[in-house]
This record gives structure tokens, sequence and C-alpha cells, in this order.
């Protein structure tokens, strides 16, 4: 169980993103598996009128925003609250949990974090304050924070699922080829390799999902500069990722640019982009994410793609779950550690 957090906004911050890497050390084992929809949040207010006001606008415009990077708009969570007279034990199982109880006998703001704490996989953040405005200016200074929380959790309840039909022989042609170790499911096959790129599709009936994986060797930090982060992708696309009609590759959309951001990558500095990629010569596209970092080991810098073919469906949920496997990557080095 994480421990309570009532201190100073630096070390709160420090102690919320560690948390992204120890998560819980205690013995959880007997707990039952979580529940709720995949990007999901339970919001818990301890009045109906908590949640109609400002408190409740602030809670559901951010954890309700927009998810960049998909061509059309989809909601980062679904949002649904119930008040804490109905919070049940029905409820406390679900995978993420929100808390927040007004009350003016705490003078000073506590912000809870649990991890596993009902079920597991399990997030929960509690914040307890004495009023509305004293919420709203710690929820601002921390929600960054409480977000890539539930992100984490996300991506560990995927990789869970997934983890029940591993592809062993991709898992471990990937570690005897490239030095890597990352989870790919059975249901993913080996579409065309080289020296330093393999291509890694899922080819449902309604939808495709793919994984790139391609390396080169690391010079200097122009390797995390998001246009030579997208030359790249493009260069290594056109000569390895196809499309039906001849002549036809994939590369990055110009429709609309990809963003980026500098994240701690499981312990490793990288850069994430989310964006649209589309076919030069054909009319297919979708939403890709992609995380480049440096393999330490052999001074090479290494970039996992996950992209999502799904015309005219939600997308979001495809996504997600291309950047769960994507987190699973470890190098043989740190398992030993």
């Amino acid at each position: 169980m994480d421990k309570l957090l009532n201190v100073s906004y630096p070390t709160f911050i420090l102690i919320f993103f560690s948390l992204l890497v120890t998560g819980c050390d205690a013995d959880r084992s007997g707990l039952k598996p979580s529940t709720g929809k995949t990007n999901e949040l339970l919001v818990v207010t301890n009045s109906e009128a908590t949640w109609k006001g400002n408190t409740g606008s602030e809670i559901s415009g951010f954890f309700g925003q927009i998810l960049e990077g998909l061509p059309q708009p989809e909601k980062t969570y679904d949002i649904a609250h119930i008040p804490e007279p109905n919070f049940s034990q029905m409820f406390k199982t679900h995978h993420n949990i929100f808390i927040v109880d007004i009350n003016p006998s705490f003078a000073q703001p506590v912000i809870e974090t649990y991890a596993d704490f009902w079920a597991k996989p399990q997030r929960v953040i509690k914040m307890t304050v004495a009023d509305e405005q004293t919420f709203l200016n710690e929820f601002e200074q921390h929600k960054e924070a409480f977000i890539e929380l539930f992100n984490a959790n996300e991506r560990t309840r995927a990789a869970l699922a997934y983890g029940t039909i591993p592809d062993m022989k991709i898992k471990n042609h990937l570690l005897n080829k490239f030095g890597i170790d990352i989870l790919i499911p059975q249901s993913f096959f080996v579409a065309s390799e080289t020296e330093d790129f393999i291509w890694l599709r899922r080819e449902a009936q309604q939808f495709g999902q793919g994984i790139l994986i391609y390396f080169y060797p690391y010079t200097d930090t122009i390797a995390f500069d998001p246009e030579q982060i997208i030359s790249r992708r493009n260069d290594f696309t056109m000569n390895h990722v196809p499309g039906p009609v001849d002549g036809s590759y994939m590369k990055i959309s110009t429709f609309e640019p990809p963003v980026t951001r500098r994240i701690d990558f499981n312990g490793h500095f990288a850069v994430e982009m989310r964006g649209l990629w589309d076919l030069e010569g054909d009319f297919m596209g979708g939403p890709f994410i992609s995380y480049t970092l440096v393999d330490p080991r052999k001074n090479r810098v290494i970039t996992l793609d996950g992209y999502v073919y799904n015309p005219n469906q939600e997308k979001k949920h495809l996504v997600r779950q291309l950047e769960a496997l994507l987190y699973t990557l470890s190098f043989p080095e740190e398992q030993k550690k």
C-alpha cells in the first residue's frame, strides 16, 4: 500500500512520480480482480452538490479531456460518478477511483494514494480538503500527477490481461535477435523484418493493429528532436511498410502535426509522440503512438511504435492496448538487477 501523502508540493510530486515506478510493495495477492470498463474513472464525492458544482466540472473537464493524437474526438476517461453514501462494496473493486471529501474539520489538505487497496490492479486517490476553493487549488497543482497514476494503472491492467496469452516464439525472437524483452500477444505475427527493424501485425475482422520496432546508432541528442523522429519513422515505413496499392507506403500525416512530450519511460528518458499516419499513394490512415529512447548498452536509439487502423470507429481503446504493450519493454540486464 502506498503511504499517506500530506507533504509539501515539491515532495508530493516527486513521491507521486516515484510511485509510477515502484508501485505497491505490500502482498495483496488475495484481492479480487478489479472491475470497470477500460479507460473509465469512478469519482466519489460526499455530496451531490459537490459534483454538480465547480468541483465536478473541474474533475470531468480534466479527466474527460479529448485524448490527443486521434482522428476524431474521444475522451481520455469516461467518468462515472457516485455519491459517497452509495459507495458500497460492489463499487470499491473499480480499477480507478478518485474520492473527494469536502470536510471543514481538516485545516490542511490531505492527499492519499493507494495501489491495489480493494482490488487488483487498482489505483485509488483521495483528496480531503476543507472547502471547494481549496480543492480547486490543490487539484490544479496535482492533477497531472493524478492522471499519470491512473494511466499507469490502465497499462498494468491491459498488460496483465495480455500476459495470459503471450507469444513466446515472438518474445524469444525479439530477445535473441534484438536484445529486448517485450510482451506480444499470440494474435500478432511478424509481417517483415531486417537487421534493425521488425513489423508485428494483428489483423482482426473489423480493425488492425501494428507494432514497429526499429534501431539506429545514437550520435547525439538530436535523436530526440521531433523532426528527427518523424524523419526516421518515415524512412523506415517507406522502405518496410507498404500499402495495398503498388508504390504506396505508410507515412506520418501532414494534415495535423504530431504532439510530443518528454517522459520517464520505465526509468529511461524518452520522447512520446502521438499523431496520425496515412498512406502515400492510397487512402488509409489512423492514429499512432511512439516512444523513442536510447539503449545505453549498445549506444543505439530504439523506437517503439504502435498504430491502429479502424475506419469509422472509435480508436482510443486500441491505442491504449498498444501503449500498454510498448510499456512492457525491458532489457535483459535490467531484469537481472
